[in-house]
């Protein structure tokens, strides 16, 4: 959505009426649940919906090394891992584990 409105704003183009519904699972979270957007482009309506997703959920479903992995090394840093949402420390039974560098040996990365 953001590249869409970047690339109209630089060709251009009029961006206007921006609205965003952000919507909650629960009152007992700050994490949303979903995203909704409308805008229009030289008065043309956009809408664009999706549901966030947890990252270690998605990652761990997929087992997406690669959209981890930004160096394309197949070796992920503790910072690749930050950035795409994984919380710190990664243990030996988590999928990920085997792609990291446990310097100490202690079956964590990242502690």
């Amino acid at each position: 959505m953001e590249k869409v409105i970047r690339d109209a704003c630089q060709s251009g183009k009029h961006v206007t009426d921006f609205e965003a519904i952000i919507s909650y699972a629960s009152t007992t979270t700050q994490v949303p649940s979903h995203y909704s957007y409308t805008y229009k482009i030289d008065g043309e309506l956009v809408v664009d919906a999706f549901d966030n997703t947890n990252p270690e959920s998605y990652h761990e479903e997929s087992h997406d090394i690669a959209a981890i992995d930004t160096n394309s090394n197949g070796i992920v840093t503790i910072a690749e891992a930050k950035t795409a949402g994984f919380k710190m420390p990664i243990t030996s039974d988590h999928w990920l584990y085997p792609y990291m560098v446990d310097g100490d040996g202690d079956g964590m990365v990242g502690e």
